[in-house]
């Protein structure tokens, strides 16, 4: 099993890229502030309506359980 492995670490194809181009980074252009293609206000309307489900989800678990009643 371990006969060749000396062989196999002495081969240089694994060293023929120069160590600059490891460090080169491809930069993108900066776009338009979109992420994953909507705009601010739809980011803004999306993280409300996720805070409204986690409250509401949140006030269910605790009237189910008997933690706290509404009345």
């Amino acid at each position: 099993m371990f006969d060749n492995l000396r062989d196999i670490t002495d081969d240089p194809a694994e060293f023929d890229e120069p160590i600059e181009s490891i460090f080169e980074q491809d930069f993108e252009q900066a776009g338009d502030g979109r992420i994953m293609g909507m705009t601010a206000g739809q980011r803004f309307f999306i993280s409300l309506m996720l805070l409204a489900t986690v409250i509401v989800i949140g006030i269910t678990c605790l009237m189910v359980t008997q933690k706290v009643w509404p009345f």
